[in-house]
């Protein structure tokens, strides 16, 4: 207690600054890939699916939320709290972080930029990974550090522990920080270098890379196995290769927003003058004495960059993990430009902060009481307001549900995610009414055209709720294009989404 004494106060007071995400958690409605998130954790209480989450390299979005599920209520609600839960360590870790290359209020400063950065605050509340990778992220980087500093067993365990727990967050994203070892002996001095492969040492730091280079070999031949069948690769892998690599249809084309820019997608969060002293203050911690602020930037860029420029298609999401250790680098570099202010050092860094401050605080605030009226990128608010994939027009339509007095027993999806995202706003008893048409009565998925379609005709009169867009494309997918002949659909109600680009749709299904 002695030891971190110092550290209370600066850490209570990022936790109340971090639990600010908490209020209206619920401003925006569940979006897509919620509604997937949601899914698997319904398929693992329904019909006991512990494996699917790996397919898409996400087990954690699925097995940590089973037990909030159970708790009852808004299970949306509940795994949003704890994403936010999980943004407030993240918030902690990073003065943590800081703290290894400069003094407290440098550290505070850190933390503080970390739980406004408006990338942190709309991601950490919304059910996704992202937030997850970032914090065990940086848990990497400060048991890097530690173990640099004082290598023991005890910091090997806890390097080990993160290394591992980053590729069960988010793989195969999350093996990019074992790189992070390597990039420090790259960028230290060679007397620190030569410490560390002593061979007592360098014991310590193979056994903390140990676990989770096997867990990736095991990844990469499992992969190979699977590809050699015929098989999609599993454990994320198919979406980087189909989203990242370009395999999959030219998303931007179909969704009618071009490929994101880098520049853009920061500054829409970040804005252009708080975009502008970062690059500054990155800058300035390139050209210090100290080698761990380059490793810092590092460890931050390289992969930003990577995602930026060589991606095919990406999500803006995808950056959050490389934005701590760049958050700490440029207040760093500001903190050594600023002794050079003297005697108006204290003015300068009030000045930079309240900049920082000022716009990164605006824009979070927005995110949280107003999403709508938030900065957001062209791709970002197609996902999350006018494109299909948003959650606008699901609250309506379960009411629109509730209150219909020739509702049927079963309202389908012909997608993996719109039930769930309109369960999400009913009350329990219909979970059993509003599922998917390619799982049948009993649970079991349907795997032909000819089961789904037969699905669907043996519960008519049906629902079917989908985006309009998307209806005769996923009715060609589900039952094949002669068998959705043999139904007949009746638009029966719409409901909008911001922008008028698409509407949510509800449609009677009979037999022809």
């Amino acid at each position: 207690m002695n030891r971190y004494r110092n550290d209370i106060l600066p850490v209570v007071a990022l936790l109340l600054l971090g639990s600010f995400a908490f209020a209206q958690l619920m401003a925006l409605p569940a979006f897509e890939d919620e509604g997937t998130q949601l899914r698997w954790i319904w398929r693992l209480i329904e019909a006991g699916e512990w494996l699917q989450p790996l397919g898409d390299a996400k087990p954690l979005e699925a097995w940590l939320m089973v037990p909030l599920v159970h708790l009852g209520g808004q299970p949306l609600a509940a795994i949003r709290a704890l994403h936010v839960v999980v943004g407030m360590i993240g918030a902690v870790l990073t003065y943590r972080l800081a703290l290894h290359l400069d003094d407290r209020w440098t550290a505070f400063t850190s933390g503080a930029l970390f739980a406004l950065c408006p990338f942190v605050v709309y991601l950490e509340r919304l059910a996704l990974a992202d937030i997850f990778l970032c914090t065990t992220g940086i848990w990497v980087l400060v048991s890097v550090l530690e173990l640099i500093r004082s290598p023991n067993w005890m910091r090997t365990a806890a390097l080990a522990a993160s290394l591992v727990l980053a590729a069960f967050c988010k793989s195969p994203v999350g093996f990019v920080f074992l790189a992070s070892m390597p990039l420090a002996l790259l960028l230290m001095p060679s007397h620190e270098r030569r410490t560390l492969l002593h061979p007592p040492v360098l014991a310590k730091v193979l056994a903390a890379h140990a676990p989770a280079a096997l867990l990736a070999l095991a990844v990469a031949v499992t992969a190979i196995v699977r590809l050699a069948r015929g098989q999609s690769p599993g454990f994320g892998l198919q979406i980087v290769m189909g989203v990242g690599m370009g395999q999959y249809q030219d998303i931007a084309t179909v969704i009618g927003v071009q490929r994101p820019n880098l520049v853009d997608e920061l500054t829409a969060q970040l804005s252009w003058p708080v975009a502008a002293l970062a690059l500054i203050g990155l800058a300035a911690s390139a050209l210090s004495r100290d080698w761990r602020l380059r490793w810092l930037i590092a460890v931050g860029a390289l992969p930003m960059l990577g995602i930026g420029l060589l991606a095919k298609f990406w999500f803006s999401r995808y950056l959050l993990f490389t934005l701590p250790p760049l958050i700490v680098g440029a207040v760093c570099g500001w903190r050594r430009l600023s002794q050079h202010a003297q005697p108006f050092r204290l003015p300068v860094e009030a000045a930079l902060l309240a900049v920082c401050v000022g716009f990164m605080g605006y824009q979070s605030a927005l995110l949280i009481f107003n999403p709508a009226a938030a900065r957001w990128s062209a791709l970002d608010r197609f996902q999350y307001f006018e494109g299909w994939s948003s959650g606008y027009g699901y609250p309506e339509a379960a009411r629109f549900v509730l209150e219909a007095r020739d509702a049927p027993q079963v309202v389908y999806s012909l997608d993996g995610h719109s039930a769930y995202q309109l369960r999400n706003y009913l009350p329990a008893q219909w979970s059993s009414r509003v599922r998917p048409i390619f799982y049948g009565p009993d649970g079991k998925a349907l795997g032909s055209e000819t089961a789904r379609l037969e699905n669907l005709l043996s519960r008519t009169p049906a629902w079917i709720i989908i985006p309009e867009q998307l209806l005769q494309s996923y009715l060609d997918s589900s039952f094949g294009r002669t068998n959705s002949g043999r139904i007949n659909l009746q638009r029966i109600a719409t409901f909008d989404k911001p922008g008028s680009r698409t509407r949510l749709a509800i449609y009677d299904v009979t037999r022809r």
